[in-house]
């Protein structure tokens, strides 16, 4: 994985574990979620769509592997619709997102072709960090 798609799954990882550790509260997330009605579950569709996109166009491959990860948000967002469930699904999803950060930090580095070709029938490899 490139380290910018790292930096950005990372950020949007830890906004969207914020966003479902604060909605897994059992009075104060519901009461401010049920308070704008709902909308605060349409921005993490959204969030989950912009992880969703950028894994998509993630060329490497490394990061397809976690693609699991913001489908199952966004339908866990879906579903959050019904009150008692919504936490629970919160709970859960917060239990995903930090197992996605931890894994997104462990993914290697892709540091591109290595592989230098010199013409003929001799090549080298080059050794870059």
């Amino acid at each position: 994985m490139k380290s910018s798609f790292r930096v950005v799954f990372l950020v949007l990882g830890i906004i969207a574990l914020m966003r479902e550790a604060f909605f897994g509260l059992p009075v104060i997330g519901g009461s401010y979620v049920l308070s704008l009605a709902w909308a605060p579950l349409g921005i993490s569709i959204l969030i989950y769509g912009i992880m969703l996109a950028v894994m998509l166009a993630d060329r490497y491959g490394r990061s397809k592997e976690l693609l699991w990860v913001p489908l199952i948000g966004i339908v866990f967002s879906i579903i959050a619709i019904v009150p008692f469930v919504a936490m629970i699904l919160h709970w859960v999803m917060s239990l995903i997102l930090i197992y996605f950060i931890i894994r997104v930090m462990s993914l290697p580095n892709q540091v591109g072709n290595t592989h230098v070709y010199y013409g003929g029938d001799t090549d080298k490899t080059v050794n870059r960090r």
